[in-house]
């Protein structure tokens, strides 16, 4: 009779599996993931190994974007991975892929209250790239409530992490990226858009895509905030002409498609624009990402067909999210296309909404603290 595969040997194996999600490598984490399947089958009976099994693919389901699988996993192991005497890796692992499932649909305070939980177990985790991941999401977490110090202190630790491993040049661009976008909301435009062009030449040298794609349309987010709109739409239209399988990051494609229909209205290509305006809106109602439905339905209201009832209606829903950076990103808008039409009324009242949302967002880092 053959004997029981190990289990320590099929940990050692999710923790291969482990690596390659962490570099964002969807078809080697694929067929290891196969793999393993396989293992479990002549694996000795070992709860712990299971546990970080099912924390791993809840994870890997997160890099797909499938987040109802992922959450459906999280919730299943709550009450297992919080016990005390579950092992402490286990329950980082738990904490931090909750906080990336709260990330990924938005929720930003409660995904740093999962950071947070997580942080007390990381001096656990003797893997500094574990630690440069943390870092790097809790930085991302941080910009989401324009809490922009704190995320660039982070990003730069992850940074620092990252640039020692060659075979997480992935990760380094990323985190580049994030470390630009904090600047240029700190107003060192000239600074963040060279720091997003080092990152766009290196994803394009290394032979990252995506990463390309990510960083030019950042770019463009750059050059609509100051303005250059024919730069603006340059950015976005050279990522979309850019060959990507756009199946596997519907959610990245539909913010370009937002911003591009965004530029061509502020430009008043009215008919391109509801072109790629149309193009968000299916791509919003495939993916159910309900925070882009708002912000299309608020273009919608500013741009198609002027009604300011009902684009209250829909800054509420961003207000009820505490989406304080988006009121502020929509109201500002609208009041900049209300004064470019001579209705000085209305451009008064969402400048006056703008400045009101603004103040709101120091509220986020209280709420933060007392979680």
């Amino acid at each position: 009779m053959v004997g029981k595969l190990a289990s320590s040997e099929v940990a050692n194996r999710l923790n291969e599996w482990y690596d390659t999600i962490k570099r964002h490598d969807i078809d080697e984490a694929t067929k290891l993931k196969s793999n393993i399947q396989q293992a479990f089958d002549e694996m000795e009976e070992d709860q712990n190994v299971l546990l970080y099994y099912n924390l791993i693919d809840s994870r890997y389901k997160q890099v797909l974007q499938q987040f109802k699988e992922s959450k459906n996993i999280l919730v299943g192991l709550k009450e297992q991975t919080e016990q005390t005497e579950t092992d402490r890796l286990l329950r980082y692992y738990y904490y931090f892929f909750s906080g990336l499932y709260e990330y990924y649909t938005r929720n930003y305070i409660k995904a740093i209250h999962f950071y947070r939980q997580a942080e007390t177990f990381l001096s656990y985790i003797p893997d500094e790239i574990e630690h440069a991941e943390f870092h790097l999401q809790i930085a991302s977490a941080y910009y989401g409530i324009d809490q922009h110090f704190f995320s660039l202190s982070h990003a730069e630790k992850a940074l620092e992490i990252y640039t020692k491993h060659d075979n997480y040049v992935n990760r380094q661009i990323s985190t580049t990226m994030a470390i630009a976008a904090n600047r240029f909301e700190l107003n060192r435009h000239e600074s963040a858009i060279s720091l997003h062009n080092e990152a766009i030449e290196l994803a394009a040298k290394s032979g990252h895509v995506f990463l390309e794609i990510v960083g030019r349309y950042n770019l463009g987010i750059c050059y609509e905030y100051l303005g250059e709109l024919e730069l603006a739409k340059e950015s976005f239209e050279t990522v979309l002409d850019i060959e990507y399988p756009r199946e596997q990051k519907k959610d990245t494609y539909l913010e370009i498609k937002y911003m591009l229909a965004r530029t061509l209205f502020k430009m008043d290509q009215l008919e391109e624009a509801k072109q790629w305006f149309h193009a968000a809106q299916a791509l919003a109602e495939e993916t159910n990402e309900e925070t882009y439905k708002t912000k299309l339905a608020i273009l919608h209201c500013i741009y198609i067909e002027t009604n300011d009832s009902l684009l209250d209606e829909e800054l509420q829903t961003l207000k009820s999210r505490k989406l304080w950076h988006d009121v502020v990103d929509s109201t500002a808008n609208a009041a900049r296309y209300f004064k470019k039409k001579e209705m000085y009324k209305l451009a008064t009242k969402y400048f006056s909404e703008a400045l009101l949302a603004k103040d709101k967002i120091p509220s986020l880092h209280e709420e933060v603290e007392r979680t």
